[in-house]
């Protein structure tokens, strides 16, 4: 009684759906016009020359301040809908953050999980890079794009790093794990469930190159939330991750990982 208490939400099918509709087609949409305003076509200008100190440190500020507000725009529905469905539920006493996975955890179990999926993800992504390597691939990921503006604008990169550790895992965890599978669950198969889930996860990020890697990782975090029950083991396994991406990088930048 108490796991199938757990493995359910009381809000529906058609309130996930609306709220990602009103999260991600706001947030798709202005990525899409300030890409096209700026003119940024997420391709590498190797012309391009360092910002001046006080001008990066100004972009880093925006950065920052544009990043809080995107990532607590993640955070409106899920809590939403999670206090609306919980005051139309008599019998079901669990707190808006319970609703939404805020519990503990099997600590061994969940250690071998995180551990043996990260390890997964690190072997999709070397195989996945060498691929594009072998093959002659015309894919830019991100991360490529992250090492370029680096050079051109490393205060605020290393800004965007940190809001990529320390900010997104806690905001997406909540609102693709904790609401959106969840939400999705209650409506459809759950293999159904997982991969919907994976490939908005994956959409999401604006990253076509890197989508594949996403979508895995998308279905990680969708069977560790449904395996342990919790938000905080999905938490840890995008924060090691993100963490990781970001430790490459800063390899990357300060030509120590060759």
């Amino acid at each position: 009684m108490l796991k199938q208490k757990f493995d359910s939400v009381p809000w529906t099918t058609q309130q996930t759906f609306n709220g990602i509709f009103f999260t991600l087609v706001p947030w798709i949409a202005f990525t899409a016009l300030t890409t096209f305003l700026s003119g940024n076509t997420n391709t590498i200008d190797t012309s391009a020359r360092p910002l001046a100190s006080q001008v990066d440190i100004s972009n880093a500020i925006v950065t920052l301040i544009f990043s809080l507000v995107v990532y607590s725009g993640f955070l409106v529905a899920p809590f939403y809908y999670a206090r609306r469905s919980r005051q139309a539920t008599i019998h079901d006493q669990r707190s808006v953050w319970e609703l939404l996975g805020f519990r503990g955890f099997n600590v061994g179990l969940t250690l071998l999980l995180v551990l043996a999926l990260l390890i997964l993800i690190i072997l999709l992504n070397q195989i996945y890079s060498f691929l594009i390597t072998t093959f002659h691939l015309h894919l830019q990921t991100n991360d490529q794009l992250v090492l370029h503006r680096a050079k051109v604008a490393p205060i605020t990169t290393y800004v965007s790093l940190f809001t990529a550790v320390c900010i997104a895992p806690f905001c997406e965890e909540i609102f693709f794990r904790s609401f959106s599978f969840m939400g999705l669950k209650n409506g459809m198969q759950l293999w159904v469930a997982v991969i919907m889930s994976a490939l908005i996860f994956g959409v999401a990020h604006g990253d076509p190159a890197s989508f594949p890697v996403l979508f895995f990782i998308g279905v990680a975090l969708a069977l560790l939330r449904l395996w342990t029950r919790s938000y905080w083991p999905g938490f840890f396994l995008h924060f090691l991750n993100n963490g990781l991406s970001a430790v490459l990088i800063i390899l990357a930048l300060n030509g120590l990982n060759r």
